[in-house]
């Protein structure tokens, strides 16, 4: 949903995360309901020498209207207001966060009564002389900041990826499939880098509540311009993960096993020539995993793996015309031949398969059905269902829907999912 940087009311309080609450609203309009249907207001002009009390980078509650009488700086989420409870009648926000406003302690809100969404360097919000009916006027008893609008309203800064136990992948998988599980439970996981660089593994596993942990994998992932994984690349079995900086330099982060990864060793340099790599499995039938890569002059190069994480030297498989796709994606086995297959979206906002001969080339190109819009991510981490047939994902709006394959080259319709972080920055792989 289209964010603007105005104070908005939030009809509601934002949704729970709990697995029922995410089945039962079934559609991205009533998601994007859930997370909050805000009515925007612009901020209200105000006195310099009042709302100006408000130092540069920070979060002021005040508390009279006009941004008069105590001023109370907030910098941290507070479950309780303490001295300052219900009573907030104006604020400015001159900071870089997210904020709600509840009208409950512990960050609810009474029955019928609302939530405020504050995004960042709003400024001045009077909330006295009848604004928003009133709601908030003496109202405010818990505030939850973030540096992302998500973890603000949820409540937590990773997305509730979950797999029940019939999610679980078959044993004896084919090669092509082995993939999208980074710490070997047979549940298909994900990676997700927020919007502030953060990079956190969503095993799937929830507790007694069905509510799902993140594990922080570590921050600064923003300096990452791809980010791509699929299987075992250094032959431990363990999944690892590629990664370019903003210099062109490609990175290989191998895998320990439990979602994190060991110190990363240089692949090489000049890999800003590439508008695109993707990780791809076994392309050659030689057993090792492969690259990869659209260049910006519209050719398709294939990275050969060598088994240790590092790769040989590349070969052209694609001369020229790959330009007029806008992503790549890799399923592994797509069609059911054993070989790992290759997907590509292009401007009109069609799907292609590319069936792999197992000879590191492609076969005649097969459209998959739907319209797959350009400004949405194709995720493929494999099986997620656990039928053993290889799965496609793509966020609409504010949620995430799973199109199952099956196992002839296609797949079927969208079944929704998880809550989708519409933040720009956001990358799930």
């Amino acid at each position: 949903m289209p964010l603007t940087p105005l104070g908005r009311r939030a009809l509601g309080t934002p949704s729970p995360r709990g697995r029922t609450a995410r089945r039962t609203l079934g559609t991205a309009a009533a998601l994007a309901a859930s997370m909050a249907a805000f009515v925007a207001t612009a901020p209200q002009a105000a006195a310099a020498d009042n709302s100006a009390r408000c130092p540069s980078g920070k979060l002021c509650l005040f508390q009279y209207g006009g941004y008069k009488g105590e001023m109370k700086t907030v910098s941290s989420s507070l479950a309780t207001m303490g001295a300052f409870n219900d009573k907030t009648s104006s604020l400015v926000n001159n900071s870089s966060l997210w904020a709600v406003a509840y009208t409950g302690a512990d960050y609810t809100g009474y029955a019928g009564d609302d939530t405020l969404l504050i995004s960042p360097h709003n400024g001045a919000i009077d909330l006295s002389g009848g604004a928003f009916d009133g709601a908030f006027d003496n109202k405010i008893s818990s505030i939850r900041v973030a540096t992302t609008e998500y973890e603000a309203v949820q409540g937590v800064p990773w997305m509730d990826w979950l797999r029940q136990t019939e999610d679980k992948r078959p044993a004896g998988a084919a090669q092509a499939g082995k993939f999208g599980d980074l710490n070997n439970d047979a549940r298909p996981d994900l990676l997700e880098r927020a919007d502030d660089g953060r990079l956190w593994f969503l095993s799937g596993i929830g507790d007694a509540e069905w509510e799902t942990k993140g594990k922080l994998v570590g921050g600064g992932w923003n300096a990452m311009t791809q980010l791509t994984r699929h299987g075992d690349y250094n032959g431990d079995a363990k999944e690892d993960l590629y990664a370019r900086d903003k210099s062109g330099v490609l990175w290989f982060y191998p895998g320990r096993g439990d979602g994190t990864f060991g110190a990363r060793v240089r692949v090489g340099g000049g890999w800003n020539t590439m508008r695109e790599i993707s990780a791809a499995g076994d392309l050659t039938g030689d057993g090792r995993r492969d690259l990869l890569a659209r260049d910006t002059a519209g050719k398709l190069w294939l990275y050969p793996g060598n088994g240790k994480g590092l790769l040989s030297a590349r070969k052209l498989i694609g001369s020229g015309g790959w330009n007029a796709m806008t992503q790549l994606a890799s399923p592994g086995d797509m069609n059911g031949d054993g070989r790992s297959d290759l997907l590509a979206r292009d401007g009109s906002r069609a799907l292609w398969l590319y069936p792999g001969n197992g000879k590191g080339a492609f076969g005649a190109r097969k459209k998959l059905p739907y319209a797959w819009p350009t400004d949405e991510p194709v995720i493929s981490t494999g099986d997620v269902n656990g039928d053993g047939l290889s799965d496609l994902m793509r966020p609409i709006d504010s949620q995430l829907f799973v199109y199952h394959g099956n196992g002839k080259g296609s797949v079927g319709g969208p079944n929704a999912d998880m809550l989708w972080d519409t933040a720009s920055h956001v990358r799930v792989f």
